[in-house]
C-alpha cells in the first residue's frame, strides 16, 4: 500500500491509533469496573439507606446497576477478544493458547458466576473481578506506553499475585453457582444427570 506521497507504508499503522484508543478506553472502563466493586463493597447496601417499602422485589433476579457492571465487563471482555485476535495475527506478542482459555473462562464466568454473586456481594465475585481489574489496569499501560520498562515490569509482575487469587476465586464461585444449580426447584436434575454421564 502506497501513501499520498507514493512511499510504501504499512496497512496496519492506520489501526495503531485506533487500537491506542481502545486501549485507553480499555484502560479507563478496568478502573471505572474496580471502583465500583470497591465502592460496592465499602459501602453499605442499599437496604440500610431506603425504606422497606421502597426496595426492589425479592422476585427480581439482577438489578439494574449489576445489568450495567455485566454490560461493561463485557464489553471490555471483546476488547479482550480483539486484543488475542491481533495475538493470533502476530501483531501483537503473547500466548495464543493462554489467552483463549483465560477469556473463555472469564465470559462463562461472566455468565454463569457473577450476576447471582455480585446481587448478594459474595466476596468470591469481589476477589474475581478486583484479580480481574487489576491485572488489566496493569497491564494496559504497557501497550499505551510499549518503552516504559515499568509498565512492563509491573505489567509481568503483578499478574504473579493476582491470577492464583482470581482463578481460585473463579473456582469457588463456579462451585457455588453449580451447587446452588444442583439443590434448584426450577431445574430437572435428572435431565443434568443424563447431560453429563
Amino acid at each position: 500500500m502506497l501513501d499520498w506521497k507514493g512511499h510504501a507504508c504499512n496497512a496496519i499503522e492506520p489501526m495503531e491509533s485506533v487500537f491506542t484508543l481502545l486501549n485507553i478506553l480499555a484502560l479507563s472502563g478496568w478502573s471505572f469496573v474496580l471502583a465500583i466493586v470497591l465502592s460496592r463493597s465499602i459501602l453499605p447496601s442499599q437496604s440500610e439507606w431506603t425504606i422497606q417499602f421502597f426496595e426492589r422485589s425479592s422476585s427480581s433476579i439482577v438489578s439494574s446497576d449489576t445489568i450495567v457492571l455485566i454490560d461493561l465487563l463485557t464489553i471490555l471482555e471483546g476488547i479482550c477478544f480483539i486484543e488475542v485476535g491481533r495475538i493470533a495475527l502476530g501483531q501483537l506478542k503473547g500466548n495464543l493458547v493462554l489467552g483463549v482459555v483465560l477469556h473463555i473462562i472469564r465470559m462463562s464466568c461472566l455468565i454463569l458466576v457473577l450476576p447471582h454473586g455480585l446481587e448478594t456481594r459474595d466476596a468470591s465475585c469481589v476477589a474475581v473481578l478486583c484479580s480481574w481489574a487489576l491485572t488489566e489496569i496493569f497491564r494496559y499501560p504497557m501497550y499505551i506506553f510499549p518503552s516504559s520498562s515499568v509498565a512492563r515490569y509491573l505489567r509481568l509482575v503483578i499478574p504473579l499475585v493476582t491470577f492464583p487469587v482470581g482463578a481460585f476465586a473463579e473456582a469457588l464461585g463456579a462451585y457455588r453457582a453449580l451447587m446452588k444449580l444442583w439443590s434448584s426447584d426450577y431445574v430437572d436434575k435428572m435431565h443434568w444427570v443424563k447431560v453429563f454421564c
